[in-house]
C-alpha cells in the first residue's frame, strides 16, 4: 500500500524497495566510513567524515523532495512555481555554504568531508553491482 493507500504496482513496489536499499547501503558506508576515521584518531578527519555524511544525507533527503516540488509546481502552462524553484535554489546555497564555510574554518578535514559526502555515491555503485550481479545470475530481468 501507498502512501494514500493505493496499492503500488510492482513497478513502484521495486523502486521503493531500491531507495530503501540505498538508504540503507548509505548509513552503512558511512558507519564503515567512521570507522575507518575513528582508526586514524585524527579528530578533524572523524569529525570531517561525520560533517560530510550528514551533509550528503541532507542533499539527497532535500534534493529529492524539491525535485519533486519542482516537477509537480510545473502545470499547464509549463512553468515552475516560484516557491519551488526557491527550494530547489536554497538546497544548492545552503549545502555548499556549509561545506565551503568549513572549508574556510578549517575545522575538519577537506578530503573526509567530501568523502563522507560521496557515501551516497559509493551506495549506489553498490545497488549498480548488486543489479549486475542479479542479471548475470539470471534472476533479474
Amino acid at each position: 500500500m501507498g502512501v494514500s493507500g493505493t496499492v503500488l504496482s510492482g513497478e513502484e513496489r521495486e523502486l521503493r524497495q531500491m531507495w530503501h536499499r540505498l538508504e540503507r547501503m548509505t548509513g552503512l558506508v558511512l558507519a564503515m566510513m567512521l570507522l575507518a576515521a575513528a582508526w586514524t584518531g585524527e579528530p578533524k578527519i572523524i569529525a570531517g567524515v561525520a560533517l560530510g555524511g550528514i551533509l550528503g544525507w541532507a542533499n539527497y533527503r532535500w534534493l529529492s523532495t524539491s525535485t519533486r516540488a519542482l516537477l509537480t509546481s510545473v502545470g499547464a502552462s509549463g512553468q515552475a512555481s516560484r516557491r519551488a524553484i526557491l527550494l530547489f535554489s536554497g538546497r544548492a546555497l545552503v549545502i555548499w555554504g556549509a561545506i565551503g564555510l568549513a572549508f574556510w574554518s578549517r575545522a575538519v578535514d577537506v578530503l573526509a568531508l567530501v568523502a563522507g559526502f560521496c557515501a551516497f555515491v559509493v551506495a549506489v555503485m553498490v545497488e549498480v553491482g548488486r543489479r549486475i550481479g542479479l542479471i548475470i545470475l539470471g534472476r533479474e530481468d
